[in-house]
Protein backbone atom coordinates (compact mmCIF):
# COMPACT_ATOMS: atom_id res chain seq x y z
CA UNK A 1 0.00 0.00 0.00
CA UNK A 2 1.29 3.47 -1.17
CA UNK A 3 1.96 5.15 1.59
CA UNK A 4 -0.43 8.55 0.72
CA UNK A 5 -2.46 5.92 1.06
CA UNK A 6 -1.94 5.14 5.02
CA UNK A 7 -2.82 8.86 5.76
CA UNK A 8 -6.49 9.03 4.28
CA UNK A 9 -7.83 7.59 7.43
CA UNK A 10 -6.55 10.95 8.99
CA UNK A 11 -7.58 13.32 6.24
CA UNK A 12 -10.52 15.78 7.76
CA UNK A 13 -14.64 14.78 6.79
CA UNK A 14 -16.11 17.99 4.93
CA UNK A 15 -18.18 20.09 7.29
CA UNK A 16 -22.16 19.54 6.92
CA UNK A 17 -23.94 22.49 6.45
CA UNK A 18 -24.75 24.80 9.57
CA UNK A 19 -27.69 26.16 8.29
CA UNK A 20 -31.05 24.93 8.79
CA UNK A 21 -32.97 23.51 5.59
CA UNK A 22 -36.58 22.35 7.26
CA UNK A 23 -38.21 25.15 5.40
CA UNK A 24 -40.20 26.33 9.00
CA UNK A 25 -40.15 29.75 9.61
CA UNK A 26 -42.11 32.06 12.12
CA UNK A 27 -43.39 35.73 11.81
CA UNK A 28 -42.46 38.49 14.03
CA UNK A 29 -43.80 41.48 13.76
CA UNK A 30 -43.90 45.09 15.84
CA UNK A 31 -44.17 48.35 15.97
CA UNK A 32 -42.70 50.97 18.21
CA UNK A 33 -45.95 52.79 20.02
CA UNK A 34 -49.07 52.39 21.33
CA UNK A 35 -50.57 54.90 19.10
CA UNK A 36 -49.48 52.59 16.23
CA UNK A 37 -50.11 49.80 17.11
CA UNK A 38 -54.59 51.00 17.41
CA UNK A 39 -54.45 53.50 14.52
CA UNK A 40 -52.15 52.44 11.65
CA UNK A 41 -52.44 49.52 9.93
CA UNK A 42 -48.75 48.82 10.16
CA UNK A 43 -48.49 45.56 11.73
CA UNK A 44 -51.14 43.56 9.29
CA UNK A 45 -49.26 45.52 6.71
CA UNK A 46 -46.01 43.32 8.05
CA UNK A 47 -48.10 40.03 8.27
CA UNK A 48 -49.56 39.86 5.21
CA UNK A 49 -45.98 40.88 3.62
CA UNK A 50 -43.98 37.93 5.33
CA UNK A 51 -47.06 35.37 3.94
CA UNK A 52 -46.86 36.41 0.98
CA UNK A 53 -42.89 36.16 0.86
CA UNK A 54 -43.20 32.74 2.79
CA UNK A 55 -45.48 31.39 0.41
CA UNK A 56 -43.48 32.43 -2.87
CA UNK A 57 -40.23 30.86 -0.87
CA UNK A 58 -41.96 27.56 -0.01
CA UNK A 59 -41.87 27.92 3.39
CA UNK A 60 -44.73 26.76 6.28
CA UNK A 61 -45.33 29.12 8.86
CA UNK A 62 -45.31 27.54 12.18
CA UNK A 63 -46.11 30.56 14.52
CA UNK A 64 -46.52 34.37 15.04
CA UNK A 65 -44.87 36.52 17.62
CA UNK A 66 -44.78 40.04 17.79
CA UNK A 67 -48.27 41.75 16.50
CA UNK A 68 -48.02 44.63 19.16
CA UNK A 69 -46.20 47.73 20.05
CA UNK A 70 -42.13 47.17 21.11
CA UNK A 71 -39.59 49.69 21.13
CA UNK A 72 -36.40 48.29 19.64
CA UNK A 73 -34.16 50.42 21.68
CA UNK A 74 -33.48 47.42 23.88
CA UNK A 75 -33.59 43.48 22.75
CA UNK A 76 -35.70 42.92 26.38
CA UNK A 77 -38.70 42.79 25.06
CA UNK A 78 -41.51 40.17 25.80
CA UNK A 79 -42.48 39.67 22.63
CA UNK A 80 -39.13 39.78 21.23
CA UNK A 81 -37.50 37.24 23.75
CA UNK A 82 -40.12 34.99 24.08
CA UNK A 83 -39.91 34.47 19.90
CA UNK A 84 -36.11 34.10 20.85
CA UNK A 85 -36.81 31.36 23.17
CA UNK A 86 -38.95 29.19 20.92
CA UNK A 87 -36.68 28.93 18.05
CA UNK A 88 -34.05 28.10 20.45
CA UNK A 89 -35.50 25.54 21.38
CA UNK A 90 -37.62 24.29 18.84
CA UNK A 91 -34.32 22.64 16.72
CA UNK A 92 -36.94 22.29 13.21
CA UNK A 93 -37.39 26.24 12.54
CA UNK A 94 -34.89 27.27 9.77
CA UNK A 95 -35.70 31.16 9.67
CA UNK A 96 -37.33 34.26 11.46
CA UNK A 97 -39.28 36.81 9.10
CA UNK A 98 -39.49 40.03 9.45
CA UNK A 99 -40.84 42.58 7.54
CA UNK A 100 -37.60 44.61 7.22
CA UNK A 101 -34.17 44.64 9.24
CA UNK A 102 -34.61 47.20 12.04
CA UNK A 103 -38.41 45.54 13.19
CA UNK A 104 -35.68 42.86 14.32
CA UNK A 105 -33.30 45.24 16.56
CA UNK A 106 -32.57 48.69 16.61
CA UNK A 107 -30.06 47.99 19.33
CA UNK A 108 -26.29 47.71 19.48
CA UNK A 109 -26.53 43.88 20.09
CA UNK A 110 -28.43 43.10 16.84
CA UNK A 111 -25.59 41.77 14.76
CA UNK A 112 -24.30 39.99 18.19
CA UNK A 113 -28.08 38.06 18.39
CA UNK A 114 -28.34 37.43 14.39
CA UNK A 115 -24.67 36.00 14.77
CA UNK A 116 -25.68 33.49 17.96
CA UNK A 117 -29.01 32.68 15.93
CA UNK A 118 -26.41 31.84 12.93
CA UNK A 119 -24.81 29.09 15.36
CA UNK A 120 -27.66 27.40 15.58
CA UNK A 121 -28.59 27.74 11.83
CA UNK A 122 -31.16 30.06 12.04
CA UNK A 123 -31.20 32.79 9.58
CA UNK A 124 -32.89 36.49 10.16
CA UNK A 125 -34.48 37.11 6.59
CA UNK A 126 -36.27 40.55 5.71
CA UNK A 127 -39.04 40.66 3.04
CA UNK A 128 -37.99 44.07 1.54
CA UNK A 129 -34.01 43.69 1.73
CA UNK A 130 -34.05 40.46 0.07
CA UNK A 131 -30.36 39.57 1.04
CA UNK A 132 -28.66 36.39 1.18
CA UNK A 133 -26.85 36.12 4.57
CA UNK A 134 -25.36 32.74 4.31
CA UNK A 135 -22.34 34.71 2.81
CA UNK A 136 -19.93 36.95 4.06
CA UNK A 137 -21.21 40.22 1.86
CA UNK A 138 -25.20 39.60 2.91
CA UNK A 139 -24.43 39.44 6.55
CA UNK A 140 -22.08 42.66 6.03
CA UNK A 141 -24.75 44.00 4.05
CA UNK A 142 -26.91 43.18 7.00
CA UNK A 143 -25.11 44.37 9.63
CA UNK A 144 -24.95 47.95 7.53
CA UNK A 145 -28.62 47.86 7.96
CA UNK A 146 -28.29 47.29 11.35
CA UNK A 147 -25.61 49.87 12.38
CA UNK A 148 -28.24 52.32 10.15
CA UNK A 149 -31.15 51.97 12.40
CA UNK A 150 -29.09 51.81 15.73
CA UNK A 151 -27.87 55.44 14.15
CA UNK A 152 -31.14 56.54 13.39
CA UNK A 153 -32.04 55.65 16.85
CA UNK A 154 -29.31 57.79 18.38
CA UNK A 155 -30.30 60.31 16.42
CA UNK A 156 -33.98 60.60 17.16
CA UNK A 157 -33.11 60.10 20.81
CA UNK A 158 -30.51 62.96 20.65
CA UNK A 159 -33.40 65.34 19.10
CA UNK A 160 -35.77 63.97 22.04
CA UNK A 161 -33.04 64.70 24.78
CA UNK A 162 -32.52 68.23 23.75
CA UNK A 163 -36.15 69.28 23.03
CA UNK A 164 -36.53 67.60 26.61
CA UNK A 165 -33.98 69.88 27.96
CA UNK A 166 -35.40 73.06 26.33
CA UNK A 167 -38.83 72.45 27.83
CA UNK A 168 -36.90 71.88 31.06
CA UNK A 169 -35.45 75.21 31.42
CA UNK A 170 -38.70 76.75 30.58
CA UNK A 171 -40.65 75.27 33.29
CA UNK A 172 -42.20 71.90 31.84
CA UNK A 173 -42.01 68.96 33.09
CA UNK A 174 -41.24 66.32 30.44
CA UNK A 175 -41.94 63.14 32.63
CA UNK A 176 -44.43 60.73 34.02
CA UNK A 177 -47.14 62.67 35.39
CA UNK A 178 -46.30 62.88 39.48
CA UNK A 179 -48.34 61.18 42.06
CA UNK A 180 -51.11 63.44 43.36
CA UNK A 181 -51.51 65.26 40.02
CA UNK A 182 -53.70 65.35 36.69
CA UNK A 183 -52.31 65.97 33.70
CA UNK A 184 -55.23 66.54 31.67
CA UNK A 185 -53.23 67.36 28.45
CA UNK A 186 -51.43 64.21 28.65
CA UNK A 187 -51.26 63.69 24.97
CA UNK A 188 -50.02 66.84 24.18
CA UNK A 189 -46.84 68.35 24.24
CA UNK A 190 -44.60 69.15 27.62
CA UNK A 191 -45.89 73.29 27.08
CA UNK A 192 -49.35 72.50 26.39
CA UNK A 193 -49.57 70.15 29.80
CA UNK A 194 -51.70 71.16 32.53
CA UNK A 195 -50.92 69.48 36.08
CA UNK A 196 -54.21 69.71 38.10
CA UNK A 197 -53.85 68.53 42.26
CA UNK A 198 -56.20 65.57 42.75
CA UNK A 199 -57.40 64.12 46.18
CA UNK A 200 -54.20 62.13 46.26
CA UNK A 201 -52.81 65.54 46.42
CA UNK A 202 -55.07 67.76 48.78
CA UNK A 203 -54.06 64.79 51.33
CA UNK A 204 -50.17 64.86 50.46
CA UNK A 205 -50.33 68.65 51.84
CA UNK A 206 -51.26 67.40 55.18
CA UNK A 207 -48.78 64.72 55.19
CA UNK A 208 -45.77 67.16 54.40
CA UNK A 209 -47.48 69.10 57.76
CA UNK A 210 -47.04 65.99 59.83
CA UNK A 211 -43.54 65.58 58.83
CA UNK A 212 -42.63 69.53 59.17
CA UNK A 213 -44.11 69.11 62.15
CA UNK A 214 -42.09 65.65 63.57
CA UNK A 215 -44.96 64.35 65.73
CA UNK A 216 -45.07 61.42 63.12
CA UNK A 217 -42.19 59.53 61.23
CA UNK A 218 -42.98 58.06 57.42
CA UNK A 219 -44.25 54.69 58.22
CA UNK A 220 -47.14 56.41 60.64
CA UNK A 221 -48.14 58.98 57.98
CA UNK A 222 -48.17 56.30 55.03
CA UNK A 223 -50.77 54.84 57.67
CA UNK A 224 -52.59 57.92 58.24
CA UNK A 225 -52.73 58.49 54.46
CA UNK A 226 -54.38 55.06 53.50
CA UNK A 227 -56.36 55.42 56.25
CA UNK A 228 -57.54 58.82 54.45
CA UNK A 229 -58.05 56.76 51.15
CA UNK A 230 -54.82 57.91 49.72
CA UNK A 231 -52.99 54.37 48.75
CA UNK A 232 -49.08 55.05 48.91
CA UNK A 233 -46.92 53.09 50.21
CA UNK A 234 -43.27 53.23 52.14
CA UNK A 235 -41.29 53.65 49.59
CA UNK A 236 -42.69 56.20 47.44
CA UNK A 237 -43.84 58.23 49.95
CA UNK A 238 -40.01 58.96 51.02
CA UNK A 239 -39.58 59.66 47.24
CA UNK A 240 -42.42 62.41 47.08
CA UNK A 241 -41.09 63.77 50.63
CA UNK A 242 -38.11 64.72 48.39
CA UNK A 243 -39.16 65.84 45.40
CA UNK A 244 -38.98 69.89 44.71
CA UNK A 245 -42.05 69.13 42.36
CA UNK A 246 -44.22 69.31 44.93
CA UNK A 247 -43.65 72.91 46.02
CA UNK A 248 -43.19 74.35 42.42
CA UNK A 249 -39.37 73.14 41.79
CA UNK A 250 -37.76 71.08 38.71
CA UNK A 251 -35.29 69.08 38.59
CA UNK A 252 -34.36 66.30 36.45
CA UNK A 253 -31.40 63.63 35.25
CA UNK A 254 -31.18 65.28 32.28
CA UNK A 255 -29.92 68.40 33.99
CA UNK A 256 -27.52 67.86 36.40
CA UNK A 257 -27.08 70.23 39.17
CA UNK A 258 -30.07 72.62 37.92
CA UNK A 259 -33.35 73.42 39.16
CA UNK A 260 -35.94 75.73 37.64
CA UNK A 261 -38.98 77.53 38.70
CA UNK A 262 -41.89 75.21 37.42
CA UNK A 263 -44.81 76.34 35.74
CA UNK A 264 -47.23 74.08 37.67
CA UNK A 265 -49.22 74.54 40.49
CA UNK A 266 -47.67 73.70 43.98
CA UNK A 267 -49.18 71.47 46.55
CA UNK A 268 -46.84 73.11 49.15
CA UNK A 269 -44.50 76.19 49.90
CA UNK A 270 -41.13 75.61 49.78
CA UNK A 271 -40.59 77.25 52.78
CA UNK A 272 -43.24 74.12 54.16
CA UNK A 273 -41.30 71.49 51.81
CA UNK A 274 -37.89 72.65 53.14
CA UNK A 275 -38.79 72.35 56.83
CA UNK A 276 -40.27 68.44 55.87
CA UNK A 277 -37.22 67.66 54.48
CA UNK A 278 -35.47 69.04 57.48
CA UNK A 279 -34.03 71.72 55.85
CA UNK A 280 -35.38 74.33 58.42
CA UNK A 281 -35.43 74.28 62.01
CA UNK A 282 -38.13 71.94 63.54
CA UNK A 283 -39.89 73.10 66.24
CA UNK A 284 -39.93 69.90 67.97
CA UNK A 285 -35.75 69.79 68.02
CA UNK A 286 -35.70 66.26 67.41
CA UNK A 287 -32.42 64.82 67.97
CA UNK A 288 -30.46 67.60 69.64
CA UNK A 289 -27.36 66.34 71.79
CA UNK A 290 -27.70 67.18 75.14
CA UNK A 291 -23.82 68.44 75.31
CA UNK A 292 -25.72 71.48 73.39
CA UNK A 293 -28.86 71.95 75.95
CA UNK A 294 -27.35 74.27 78.63
CA UNK A 295 -30.74 75.61 80.88
CA UNK A 296 -29.33 79.39 80.65
CA UNK A 297 -29.63 79.31 76.91
CA UNK A 298 -32.70 78.30 75.77
CA UNK A 299 -32.90 80.68 72.92
CA UNK A 300 -30.19 79.14 70.64
CA UNK A 301 -30.82 78.84 66.92
CA UNK A 302 -34.69 80.19 68.04
CA UNK A 303 -33.83 83.78 67.74
CA UNK A 304 -32.16 84.70 64.51
CA UNK A 305 -30.37 88.24 63.90
CA UNK A 306 -32.88 90.21 61.77
CA UNK A 307 -30.36 92.05 59.39
CA UNK A 308 -28.57 88.51 58.40
CA UNK A 309 -30.99 85.83 59.34
CA UNK A 310 -28.09 84.15 61.50
CA UNK A 311 -29.27 81.99 64.23
CA UNK A 312 -27.80 82.45 67.57
CA UNK A 313 -25.26 80.23 69.11
CA UNK A 314 -24.46 80.77 72.79
CA UNK A 315 -20.81 80.25 74.81
CA UNK A 316 -19.73 81.18 77.91
CA UNK A 317 -16.83 83.53 79.14
CA UNK A 318 -15.90 83.97 82.93
CA UNK A 319 -18.85 82.46 84.25
CA UNK A 320 -21.35 84.61 82.20
CA UNK A 321 -23.19 82.72 79.52
CA UNK A 322 -23.77 85.25 76.24
CA UNK A 323 -25.61 84.41 72.95
CA UNK A 324 -24.14 85.52 69.53
CA UNK A 325 -25.22 85.27 65.68
CA UNK A 326 -23.30 82.82 63.44
CA UNK A 327 -22.76 84.57 60.68
CA UNK A 328 -19.39 85.81 59.77
CA UNK A 329 -19.80 89.63 59.62
CA UNK A 330 -22.41 89.92 62.42
CA UNK A 331 -22.27 92.31 64.91
CA UNK A 332 -24.98 90.55 67.32
CA UNK A 333 -23.49 89.68 70.64
CA UNK A 334 -25.75 89.93 73.66
CA UNK A 335 -25.87 88.88 77.12
CA UNK A 336 -28.21 85.64 77.53
CA UNK A 337 -29.23 86.69 81.17
CA UNK A 338 -30.55 90.15 79.02
CA UNK A 339 -32.11 88.35 76.21
CA UNK A 340 -34.17 85.80 78.08
CA UNK A 341 -35.72 88.64 79.95
CA UNK A 342 -36.10 90.71 76.59
CA UNK A 343 -38.35 86.92 75.74
CA UNK A 344 -39.93 86.78 79.22
CA UNK A 345 -41.23 90.21 78.24
CA UNK A 346 -42.44 89.14 74.92
CA UNK A 347 -44.24 86.36 76.86
CA UNK A 348 -45.79 88.61 79.38
CA UNK A 349 -47.65 90.40 76.72
CA UNK A 350 -49.22 87.22 75.11
CA UNK A 351 -51.04 86.08 78.88
CA UNK A 352 -53.84 87.26 79.84
CA UNK A 353 -56.14 87.23 83.22
CA UNK A 354 -58.67 85.04 82.19
CA UNK A 355 -62.43 85.62 83.81
CA UNK A 356 -65.97 83.38 82.37
CA UNK A 357 -63.72 80.39 82.26
CA UNK A 358 -66.57 77.62 81.85
CA UNK A 359 -68.31 79.73 78.91
CA UNK A 360 -64.67 80.35 77.48
CA UNK A 361 -63.79 76.36 77.52
CA UNK A 362 -67.61 75.46 76.05
CA UNK A 363 -67.28 77.90 73.21
CA UNK A 364 -63.04 76.35 72.66
CA UNK A 365 -64.45 73.13 72.87
CA UNK A 366 -66.99 73.86 70.45
CA UNK A 367 -64.63 75.24 67.83
CA UNK A 368 -61.88 72.83 68.37
CA UNK A 369 -64.47 69.95 67.69
CA UNK A 370 -65.71 71.33 63.95
CA UNK A 371 -62.03 71.66 63.02
CA UNK A 372 -61.28 68.17 63.95
CA UNK A 373 -62.70 67.18 60.60
CA UNK A 374 -59.56 65.93 59.71
CA UNK A 375 -59.57 63.01 62.96
CA UNK A 376 -63.47 62.05 62.16
CA UNK A 377 -62.73 61.96 58.69
CA UNK A 378 -60.34 59.12 59.37
CA UNK A 379 -62.40 57.13 61.88
CA UNK A 380 -65.48 57.39 59.08
CA UNK A 381 -62.82 55.78 56.88
CA UNK A 382 -62.31 53.12 59.10
CA UNK A 383 -66.25 52.34 59.86
CA UNK A 384 -66.80 52.43 56.26
CA UNK A 385 -64.00 49.61 55.21
CA UNK A 386 -65.55 47.47 58.35
CA UNK A 387 -69.31 47.95 56.67
CA UNK A 388 -67.44 46.59 53.48
CA UNK A 389 -66.46 43.94 54.98
CA UNK A 390 -69.75 43.14 56.61
CA UNK A 391 -71.56 42.74 53.42
CA UNK A 392 -68.78 40.24 52.27
CA UNK A 393 -68.67 38.54 55.13
CA UNK A 394 -72.68 38.20 54.59
CA UNK A 395 -72.14 37.19 50.42
CA UNK A 396 -69.95 34.83 51.43
CA UNK A 397 -72.03 32.91 54.18
CA UNK A 398 -75.53 33.14 51.44
CA UNK A 399 -72.39 31.56 48.78
CA UNK A 400 -71.55 28.84 50.94
CA UNK A 401 -75.28 28.03 51.71
CA UNK A 402 -76.47 27.71 48.54
CA UNK A 403 -73.64 25.33 47.90
CA UNK A 404 -71.58 27.54 45.23
CA UNK A 405 -68.10 27.55 47.46
CA UNK A 406 -66.52 24.94 49.24
CA UNK A 407 -66.30 24.80 53.59
CA UNK A 408 -62.41 25.16 53.41
CA UNK A 409 -62.91 28.81 51.24
CA UNK A 410 -65.99 29.53 52.98
CA UNK A 411 -63.90 29.09 56.16
CA UNK A 412 -60.50 31.13 55.08
CA UNK A 413 -62.19 34.19 53.62
CA UNK A 414 -64.45 34.34 56.37
CA UNK A 415 -61.54 34.63 59.20
CA UNK A 416 -59.23 36.84 56.41
CA UNK A 417 -62.58 39.05 56.67
CA UNK A 418 -62.92 38.75 60.43
CA UNK A 419 -59.29 39.74 61.38
CA UNK A 420 -59.74 42.51 58.99
CA UNK A 421 -62.60 43.71 61.21
CA UNK A 422 -60.33 43.17 64.15
CA UNK A 423 -57.78 45.36 63.39
CA UNK A 424 -59.41 48.52 61.90
CA UNK A 425 -61.98 48.40 65.10
CA UNK A 426 -58.50 48.70 67.40
CA UNK A 427 -57.48 50.92 65.10
CA UNK A 428 -60.67 52.97 65.70
CA UNK A 429 -60.29 52.69 69.55
CA UNK A 430 -56.77 54.18 69.37
CA UNK A 431 -57.22 57.31 67.35
CA UNK A 432 -60.58 58.12 69.12
CA UNK A 433 -61.05 61.53 70.31
CA UNK A 434 -62.95 61.43 73.74
CA UNK A 435 -64.88 64.43 75.17
CA UNK A 436 -62.98 63.94 78.28
CA UNK A 437 -59.49 63.82 76.81
CA UNK A 438 -60.69 67.37 74.33
CA UNK A 439 -61.70 68.72 77.70
CA UNK A 440 -58.28 68.54 79.55
CA UNK A 441 -56.54 70.00 76.11
CA UNK A 442 -58.86 73.05 76.31
CA UNK A 443 -57.91 73.59 80.29
CA UNK A 444 -54.48 73.31 79.14
CA UNK A 445 -54.41 76.03 76.85
CA UNK A 446 -56.46 78.07 79.07
CA UNK A 447 -53.77 77.34 81.56
CA UNK A 448 -50.78 78.41 79.39
CA UNK A 449 -52.46 81.51 78.37
CA UNK A 450 -52.57 82.78 82.18
CA UNK A 451 -49.44 81.32 83.16
CA UNK A 452 -46.91 80.68 80.24
CA UNK A 453 -44.24 83.12 81.80
CA UNK A 454 -44.01 81.36 84.66
CA UNK A 455 -43.69 78.05 83.15
CA UNK A 456 -41.32 79.34 80.71
CA UNK A 457 -38.82 80.10 83.64
CA UNK A 458 -39.79 76.98 85.36
CA UNK A 459 -39.11 74.32 82.52
CA UNK A 460 -36.05 72.35 82.12
CA UNK A 461 -34.12 73.04 78.38
CA UNK A 462 -36.02 71.09 75.98
CA UNK A 463 -39.58 72.34 77.84
CA UNK A 464 -38.84 76.00 77.06
CA UNK A 465 -37.58 75.42 73.57
CA UNK A 466 -41.15 73.75 73.07
CA UNK A 467 -42.90 77.05 74.81
CA UNK A 468 -41.06 78.92 72.68
CA UNK A 469 -41.86 77.39 69.48
CA UNK A 470 -45.49 76.78 71.12
CA UNK A 471 -45.79 80.66 71.60
CA UNK A 472 -43.98 81.98 68.38
CA UNK A 473 -44.00 79.22 65.76
CA UNK A 474 -41.52 80.68 63.33
CA UNK A 475 -39.46 81.80 65.91
CA UNK A 476 -38.13 85.85 66.64
CA UNK A 477 -35.70 88.19 65.46
CA UNK A 478 -33.34 90.45 67.57
CA UNK A 479 -32.93 93.67 66.20
CA UNK A 480 -29.78 95.11 67.81
CA UNK A 481 -30.35 98.70 67.77
CA UNK A 482 -33.52 99.16 68.94
CA UNK A 483 -32.43 95.92 71.56
CA UNK A 484 -36.12 94.18 70.84
CA UNK A 485 -37.15 90.98 69.74
CA UNK A 486 -40.17 90.64 67.20
CA UNK A 487 -41.78 88.10 65.39
CA UNK A 488 -43.91 87.34 62.32
CA UNK A 489 -46.31 85.23 64.02
CA UNK A 490 -47.86 84.81 67.41
CA UNK A 491 -50.05 81.59 67.78
CA UNK A 492 -53.21 82.36 67.23
CA UNK A 493 -54.85 80.29 70.38
CA UNK A 494 -53.92 83.18 72.58
CA UNK A 495 -54.90 85.84 70.68
CA UNK A 496 -58.10 83.53 70.52
CA UNK A 497 -58.54 83.44 74.02
CA UNK A 498 -57.73 87.33 74.35
CA UNK A 499 -60.37 88.08 72.54
CA UNK A 500 -62.62 86.03 74.36
CA UNK A 501 -61.54 87.58 77.54
CA UNK A 502 -61.77 91.13 76.59
CA UNK A 503 -65.60 90.31 75.13
CA UNK A 504 -66.28 88.96 78.42
CA UNK A 505 -65.20 91.89 80.52
CA UNK A 506 -67.44 93.71 77.76
CA UNK A 507 -70.16 91.98 78.25
CA UNK A 508 -69.98 92.41 81.87
CA UNK A 509 -69.96 95.72 82.18
CA UNK A 510 -72.01 97.17 79.25
CA UNK A 511 -74.67 93.74 79.34
CA UNK A 512 -73.69 93.31 75.41
CA UNK A 513 -75.60 90.47 74.03
CA UNK A 514 -73.78 86.92 73.82
CA UNK A 515 -75.02 86.41 70.04
CA UNK A 516 -72.74 89.46 69.30
CA UNK A 517 -70.19 87.92 71.23
CA UNK A 518 -70.33 84.68 70.05
CA UNK A 519 -70.27 85.30 66.19
CA UNK A 520 -67.30 87.82 67.20
CA UNK A 521 -65.50 85.15 68.36
CA UNK A 522 -66.58 82.80 65.08
CA UNK A 523 -65.09 85.60 63.12
CA UNK A 524 -61.92 84.96 65.09
CA UNK A 525 -61.98 81.53 64.58
CA UNK A 526 -62.28 81.68 61.02
CA UNK A 527 -59.49 83.38 60.29
CA UNK A 528 -57.22 80.52 62.01
CA UNK A 529 -59.02 77.68 60.79
CA UNK A 530 -56.84 74.39 61.32
CA UNK A 531 -54.36 76.64 63.72
CA UNK A 532 -56.47 75.28 66.45
CA UNK A 533 -55.75 71.69 66.04
CA UNK A 534 -52.45 72.69 65.92
CA UNK A 535 -52.37 74.17 69.04
CA UNK A 536 -53.40 71.57 71.06
CA UNK A 537 -50.78 68.99 69.03
CA UNK A 538 -47.73 71.20 69.82
CA UNK A 539 -49.01 71.28 73.76
CA UNK A 540 -48.67 67.31 74.07
CA UNK A 541 -45.00 67.36 73.53
CA UNK A 542 -45.09 68.79 77.26
CA UNK A 543 -46.68 66.03 78.66
CA UNK A 544 -43.61 64.79 80.62
CA UNK A 545 -43.73 68.26 82.61
CA UNK A 546 -47.58 69.00 82.30
CA UNK A 547 -48.64 64.71 83.39
CA UNK A 548 -50.48 64.50 80.36
CA UNK A 549 -51.03 61.51 78.42
CA UNK A 550 -53.47 62.39 75.49
CA UNK A 551 -52.35 63.12 71.91
CA UNK A 552 -54.61 64.55 69.17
Amino acid sequence: MAQKDLFKEFVKSPKENQWRTTKKVVIYTRVSSREQALHNTSLETQRIACEKYAQKHGYMIESYFGGTYESAKTDERKEFQRMLSFVKKSKGIEAILIYSYDRFSRSENASYLSEQLQELGIKVLSVIQELDVTTPEGKLQRNILYLFGNYDNELRRHKTITGMIAQLRQGYWVGACPFGYTNINRKDKANKHEYIINEDGEKMKLAYRWKADGKLNNLEIVEKLNALGCKINYKSFVRILSNPFYCGIITHSLTPGEFFEGRHKAIVSKELFLKANGKIHSSLLKGISKQFEIDELPLKTFVVDDKMKSPLTGYQQKGIYYYKARAKGSCVNISAKKLNELFLDQLRKIECNIEGKERLKEILMEKITNRLGEQIQIETNYKSQITKLENKIEALEERFICGEIERELYQKYRDKFHNEIKELSQKIEKCMITSSNLEKAVEKGMELAENISQLWVASSYRDKQRLQYLAFPEGMEYNKENNALRTSRVNTIFTLIADQTRVTMEENDNSINKNYCHSHLVDSTERISNQLKDFFWRIFPLKDSMGLGFQI
